[in-house]
């Protein structure tokens, strides 16, 4: 017994145990449910009532997550806990993988530290950047399965064994049907299996047989339900706005995405203790230069850095934790930890434990703000008051005194609300925050739209869109868009800056 809980199939039970322990104190006290997390929920419902994503449903990330959620909300029911369930076991997924990926490099006492680390860093976090309920499944199932890759391209360049280049490529080719996060990681992916551990024409043939497997039935899907040449070049031209929205760089800027020394220097001030992990992925890419050539006689090491390094693309000028750099910091600190341990490896666990007190205490003390229970047809869960009251209020509305055939738009956006309240909204322009309203779809192309396809009831809700450099819908922009909406349509309930509105009889 004591050889077992000493073995990594004993400490994987030790963990698995100890996140079904901690999980009883966040469960359903995580996402966002105004914004994001709410779009989650409504597009697999969509999807489940014939709507095609591109064609009929407007999807800025890849399109396997909202379909294998279309399938769990059919296999066992459209409610809330479907989803945080699938969510749940993905984090489960994600920690196992971690300490596995850790151990081909790490002593079991690291990498369970590191494994717990990355519980409370990661996945009871209650505010939108967790991987339980989080502001997009694209990317929790993107990150597992990229670790499962990277997990199984490891055991390649080991032991030679193809099965495990095979398997590599497989989920390679999930992670990026579901987001373009790790879309630099299939070059390193290729790297190995052309020159560092060469696999032959054949079996490259095959291994690219199984990185395309997932894209070509999931995009062929798709293309089986009907979207034309037209639909996709159209969806090509709204990437490309929102590529260069100019909306999308402020609020990179604003989360360190992009460099510019005021707003990072805002970000340290603003999270002085967790502004030390902001600098890892410039770390890990000044250690590797440095010590190349030594690195690469190892390896496993050096592709493992160079998945870190690829991955940190988009977080590499500050990796910010608090926000969507929550999602590489995985990958990076376990780059980190495994450069340093030869130097530093009795200080590693004392720095561990430290990080796991730090974001343990910040995930509890969380805990106070999600303190309004929203009950609903769809299942209960704990939000902040100021989502959960307006959602409340507004979905009661909609239930009470709309028909079921009502199609009622939410804005800037509120899909969570179309969801709970079985009720269409705009599948298309579902978001109206200045980015879209403003760069992607464009001001003419939204009120025409609506004009053409005007719902029977518009919601606008108080939600400050700051982030994209405007605050509130209709004030202080889309004004031209409120105003076609006093137009043609009368307030029938008027709440803590909550308006409704119903379409005028013609």
């Amino acid at each position: 017994m004591q050889n077992f809980i000493k073995s990594d199939k004993g400490i994987i039970l030790l963990l698995i145990l100890m996140f079904c322990l901690i999980l009883p104190f966040f469960f359903l006290h995580q996402g966002l449910l105004l914004i994001d997390t709410g779009r989650e929920f409504y597009i697999p419902q969509q999807i489940l009532q014939g709507k095609v994503l591109y064609k009929d449903i407007f999807n800025i990330y890849g399109p396997l997550s909202y379909q294998f959620n279309a399938i769990l909300l059919f296999l066992f029911g459209q409610k809330i806990n479907t989803l945080y369930f699938a969510g749940i076991i993905n984090s489960l997924v994600i920690i196992v993988t971690l300490y596995l990926l850790a151990r081909e490099f790490l002593k079991k006492h690291i990498c369970f530290l590191f494994s717990i680390l990355i519980m409370f860093s990661l996945v009871f976090t209650t505010f939108l950047y967790n991987s339980n309920l989080t502001y997009s499944f694209a990317i929790i199932y993107a990150l597992s399965s990229f670790l499962i890759s990277v997990l199984f391209l490891t055991k390649y360049i080991k032991n030679g064994n193809v099965k495990m280049a095979y398997l590599s490529c497989l989920f390679a080719g999930l992670s990026i049907t579901n987001k373009y996060e790790f879309s630099l990681y299939p070059l390193v992916l290729a790297y190995v299996l052309i020159f560092v551990k060469p696999i032959g024409i054949k079996n490259i043939i095959k291994s690219l047989g199984c990185f395309i497997l997932t894209p070509f039935i999931s995009f062929g899907y798709i293309l089986l339900q009907g979207i034309d040449i037209n639909q996709i070049k159209d969806t090509i031209i709204l990437f490309q706005n929102l590529i260069n929205a100019p909306t999308l760089k402020i609020f990179f800027l604003k989360v360190g995405v992009f460099f510019d020394f005021s707003y990072i220097k805002h970000l340290i001030l603003q999270n002085k203790i967790f502004a030390i992990f902001g600098i890892i992925p410039l770390i890990n890419l000044i250690i590797f230069l440095i010590n190349i050539k030594k690195l690469y006689e190892n390896k496993p090491l050096f592709i493992l850095l160079l998945c870190a390094i690829t991955a940190s693309a988009k977080s590499f000028f500050y990796l910010n934790v608090n926000h969507m750099g929550i999602f590489i910091f995985p990958i990076c600190s376990l780059a980190l930890i495994i450069l340093i341990s030869k130097y530093y490896e009795k200080f590693i666990p004392i720095f561990l434990s430290a990080c796991i007190l730090l974001f343990a205490a910040e995930d509890f003390d969380s805990l106070k703000y999600k303190n309004y229970l929203l009950e609903t047809n769809k299942g209960n869960i704990y939000t902040f008051k100021k989502d959960g009251e307006p959602i409340k209020k507004v979905s009661d509305f909609i239930t009470n005194n709309t028909k079921d055939t009502d199609k009622t738009v939410v804005l800037p956006e509120g899909c969570f609300i179309n969801f709970i309240a079985n009720r269409k909204g705009d599948d298309f322009y579902y978001n109206l925050s200045p980015l879209f309203y403003n760069d992607v779809f464009g001001e003419t192309r939204t009120i025409n739209h609506f004009k053409e396809n005007p719902p029977e009831y518009f919601v606008i809700l108080p939600i400050n869109n700051i982030e994209y450099g405007s605050s509130y819908f209709g004030i202080d922009y889309a004004q031209n868009f409120y105003e076609m909406i006093i137009n043609n349509y009368d307030i029938v309930k008027q709440e803590n800056d909550i308006k409704i509105f119903k379409r005028k009889k013609i």
